[in-house]
């Protein structure tokens, strides 16, 4: 059983993955100034408050307050588990996760783990059913699937029967591969199919697809219902398939069925995924852009094919930003990626790939071929079609070549009516980034300073006596100083990552956020050390006074006062 991963590991990838890349690949960042700006991704806003740190290798909202790490962006923005973070961090890098093993004996699994391991189980016997059974072998060779595209699918094979599957009978119904009917009875859901496991981003199986050997049995293709393993509309058919076999992916093709991606692969087209029996959402279609900034949606050229591209086209406006392009493939009516590449070949699906409309070519194609432009209703009609479309596209120099492309269509200039008429009302002002003003003390300065430089308490002390001193902060900044002295060279990623679920935590990544008030890298010692005078000044004075005091009040000092007392008054503590 996989134990914990060592700390020694999750400091060194840290410090060598860089947090702008994995955001920046996620949610387009611009640089200003020393950081780099965005819209915050977790919360609604127009101006950006989102920074992310390259010196400093976290990231911190102005507005909602969320940072962290690049672990935590993960975890935060992919819903991932923290073990999936490291795991997917550590991919980035080539690098492989070490555990520490544990001496004691492996606990019975429970809750979504056992489900994990009776789907796991599941698919090896469908994969086990389909070596014995000659004519679903049959099938797939008749189809053009070799053996070797079969095993890296992990496609298996559901007899005839009602009662094959063993197990946890609640388990198999929980996970929907046994149907539970009203009297109690349970039997097999898939009976007599190619099946097909679906598995996450961990190739791990959360569902399967079935699909008939009998022309004649209906339905032709048949999901795993919801579970809590498997959310249809958050899973993306081959992803994991895709990502393991390809390394630089630089094209995503998104086709309607299993068998496309199957036979895409099996005809050296790697980088192919499908829906599930469903319209692809936004969440879907962005989850794909961070994968890669290039996807072509595959169609059938015929009424439904037309149709879902639509939807899909729908679904992609919000997501064109930066660098991210969308394009349509529609293959004869009658022909899709499965049967096309099988009858014509790579090359000849790379040249319709080639020909393949981009979104905005698209979206106007559609648009004029429904509108007369050539009369004013016309015109107007278009402008009113246009409109819903245009608004949603966030990419602004995108928004600029539409309305180009507008103008030149309609042969007239667009003046400030018509920008109404596409939902352009309020002149666009530059965004600007939204930080607080920032209210500096010397304990926030110095903690801040050790946040960005580190090593800036190796050459001082601890300070323990500011304990007693009463001053806000001052505990945290203790707390700062001891565990540099106890981990020398801990960079500031690293140290965030000791105080994480600590009180202190959101404090710390609001303070580490803040630009502190310096003319040059080398001034940041002088600045400490100012810092620290600062407050061993108020800790004096602190100290003075309550020795005062309790003289005034007539009682006797100790003579450990008594010395303290002498040294303050010298300046000599």
């Amino acid at each position: 059983m996989a134990g914990r991963i060592p700390r020694n590991f999750i400091d060194d990838l840290l410090n060598r993955v860089d947090i702008v890349e994995v955001i920046d690949s996620r949610v387009p960042l611009k640089k200003k100034g020393r950081e780099y700006w965005a819209c915050c991704p977790f919360h609604g806003e127009k101006s950006p408050s989102f920074s992310v740190s390259s010196g400093k290798q976290f990231y911190h909202c102005f507005g909602c307050q969320k940072s962290g790490n690049a672990v935590g962006f993960l975890m935060d923005y992919d819903h991932m588990e923290f073990v999936e973070a490291i795991e997917s961090l550590a991919q980035s890098l080539g690098l492989d996760v070490p555990y520490e093993q544990g001496s004691a004996p492996a606990k019975p699994a429970v809750g979504l783990e056992a489900m994990y391991q009776v789907m796991e189980q599941s698919s090896q016997s469908f994969e086990a059913q389909l070596k014995q059974t000659p004519a679903a072998i049959d099938y797939l060779k008749n189809r053009g699937i070799s053996g070797q595209t079969a095993k890296t699918f992990a496609i298996g094979y559901a007899p005839p029967g009602w009662n094959n599957l063993s197990g946890d009978e609640k388990l198999l119904v929980d996970t929907g591969m046994l149907v539970k009917k009203e009297d109690g009875k349970q039997y097999d859901r898939f009976r007599h199919r190619l099946m097909f496991p679906i598995r996450d981003r961990r190739g791990r199986t959360i569902a399967f697809g079935g699909r008939v050997i009998n022309p004649e049995d209906n339905p032709k293709y048949l999901n795993s219902p919801e579970s809590p393993l498997f959310h249809k509309s958050d899973e993306i058919y081959g992803l994991y398939e895709m990502k393991k076999a390809v390394t630089n992916i630089d094209r995503i093709y998104i086709t309607e069925g299993y068998m496309d991606v199957v036979a895409l692969a099996e005809h050296g087209v790697a980088t192919s995924v499908a829906t599930l029996g469903t319209a692809i959402n936004n969440r879907q279609i962005e989850s794909l852009f961070r994968v890669c900034k290039n996807l072509v949606f595959c169609f059938d050229g015929d009424a439904a094919g037309k149709k879902a591209a639509w939807r899909s086209l729908e679904q992609c406006l919000a997501s064109l930003k930066e660098g991210r392009l969308a394009r349509f493939l529609f293959l004869p009516e009658g022909q899709d990626p499965d049967s096309f590449i099988n009858e014509f070949g790579q090359e000849a699906f790379n040249q319709q790939v080639v020909s393949a409309s981009t979104l905005t070519e698209y979206l106007f194609e559609t648009l004029l071929a429904e509108c007369n432009i050539g009369t004013l209703e016309g015109r107007a009609q278009f402008l009113d079609r246009l409109r819903p479309y245009f608004t949603q596209i966030p990419l602004q120099s995108l928004k600029d070549q539409i309305l180009a492309e507008v103008e030149h269509r309609l042969g007239q200039k667009i003046d400030g009516r018509m920008l109404r008429l596409l939902g352009e009302d309020k002149p666009r002002q530059q965004a600007r980034s939204r930080q607080p003003e920032q209210h500096w003390t010397p304990t926030r300065l110095a903690i801040n300073l050790l946040l960005t430089k580190p090593s800036l308490a190796l050459a001082t002390g601890t300070h323990d006596e500011l304990a007693e001193s009463n001053i806000p902060g001052v505990d945290l900044l203790l707390k700062i100083l001891d565990r540099i002295h106890d981990e020398p060279g801990i960079t500031t990623q690293n140290l965030l990552d000791r105080f994480k679920d600590d009180d202190h935590e959101a404090h710390l990544y609001k303070l580490a956020a803040m630009e502190p008030p310096i003319e040059n890298d080398e001034s940041l010692d002088l600045m400490f050390a100012d810092c620290l005078q600062s407050l061993q000044k108020q800790y004096i004075d602190h100290r003075q006074k309550l020795l005062i005091t309790k003289l005034q009040s007539g009682e006797a000092l100790s003579e450990s006062e008594k010395l303290e007392h002498k040294k303050l008054f010298t300046n000599q503590i």
